[in-house]
């Protein structure tokens, strides 16, 4: 697989300076691009983002009023369009719109509005949430019509107090909660898009506001009864409370409590396991209660550091209804090919049940390089 830092290649950044160019007949080509190659190699993905938009805006004007425009227009006019600029080459020009637009609110926001439209301006936007909080809320406020959903989506997911990559909004997560008012007009937004983002962001402020979160998704639940896109945003939202099993959130998606599941069996099919192989595990579950029950099998596997101690991380397992008295048979495996957000070390690592919740005995085996 391709390394993802090569969505900026010299290449690919030679299609946004001939986009720029047809935009704004004065930029250089060649001035952008020599030495470009060399500088990039060493960089990673953001790296690279930030040394095209410098690029790049050494060359064009640095008034933003005049800057903003010529970059808007060499976005892509429809999907026909092979020439203007879409998906990963718009990020460089968000980047010089958050850079110079700080001081040129309308403008940035116009400029921010078309090109989330081909890219994403999520990251961009927050700066101007922390300059200038209330007046950015009442353009995401009025964002909350647009007619398109890259710009309804970019409402919510800009707002984030968490958002990955984009550095986090703590004054956010604080009562009362600015951005939840936005959330209330999106929740039942037509665009599944538009509706993953509200539930992302509610996930962002179960970290510490579970209640929060809990209650106002049973209210939407409540005033919107048979919505099935509403459940099924709810249980995004929940994924971080279901996986630390916090009781409000467990009951609120129908899984009682563990206390009638016993573990009957736990096997582990190896006890090591080859880095880029699977660790393959057999469970048996039972209800002893004498009522049915909604069970939710997660599993934590606890990787070894590289200071020999261990820390979990929760996966999704699966969800059965189990009848009083019946037994599950759960068989599954854990890969453990090697990807660039976690770096594997030798030694014990650990395998633990969660049923609805309710941690169940770990069991050990051995990871090896």
């Amino acid at each position: 697989m391709e390394p993802f830092k090569n969505e900026f290649s010299a290449e690919k950044a030679g299609r946004i300076a001939k986009a720029v160019k047809r935009a704004h007949p004065a930029f250089s080509v060649p001035r952008f691009s020599k030495g470009l190659a060399e500088e990039l190699e060493p960089l990673e993905l953001k790296q690279r983002m930030k040394c095209i938009a410098k690029r790049l805006e050494a060359g064009l004007p640095s008034e933003p009023a005049v800057l903003f425009g010529i970059l808007v227009k060499t976005l892509a006019v429809d999907e026909s369009d092979v020439k203007g600029l879409r998906g990963f080459l718009v990020w460089p020009l968000t980047e010089i719109v958050s850079n110079h637009g700080l001081d040129h609110f309308p403008e940035a926001m116009s400029a921010l509005a078309e090109m989330t439209q081909r890219f994403t301006g999520e990251f961009a936007i927050r700066p101007f949430l922390r300059q200038d909080l209330p007046r950015c809320m009442a353009q995401l406020h009025e964002w909350c019509s647009h007619p398109n959903e890259h710009v309804r989506r970019l409402v919510s997911e800009g707002s984030r107090p968490l958002l990955p990559w984009g550095g986090n909004l703590p004054m956010l997560m604080h009562a009362p909660f600015p951005t939840l008012a936005l959330l209330e007009k999106l929740h039942r937004d037509p665009s599944d898009y538009v509706r993953l983002s509200v539930s992302n962001h509610l996930n962002d402020f179960s970290k510490q506001h579970p209640a929060l979160v809990v209650d106002t998704l049973r209210r939407w639940c409540e005033n919107a009864p048979g919505d099935e896109r509403l459940v099924k945003l709810a249980r995004h939202a929940c994924r971080t409370l279901l996986k630390a099993g916090h009781p409000a959130a467990l009951d609120f998606h129908g899984y009682r409590s563990a206390e009638a599941l016993e573990l009957v069996e736990c096997r582990l099919g190896e006890l090591t396991v080859a880095l880029g192989g699977h660790l393959t595990y057999e469970l048996v579950v039972r209800n002893t209660s004498k009522r049915p029950l909604c069970v939710m099998f997660d599993y934590a596997i606890h990787h070894r550091k590289a200071n020999g101690t261990q820390s979990p991380k929760v996966f999704k397992g699966r969800i059965c209804e189990l009848g009083a008295g019946e037994t599950w048979k759960i068989s599954g495996r854990h890969s453990f090919k090697p990807i660039t957000t976690r770096v594997y070390h030798p030694g014990l690592h650990g395998f633990e049940p969660r049923l609805n919740g309710r941690v169940f005995p770990l069991s050990e085996f051995a990871l090896a390089l």
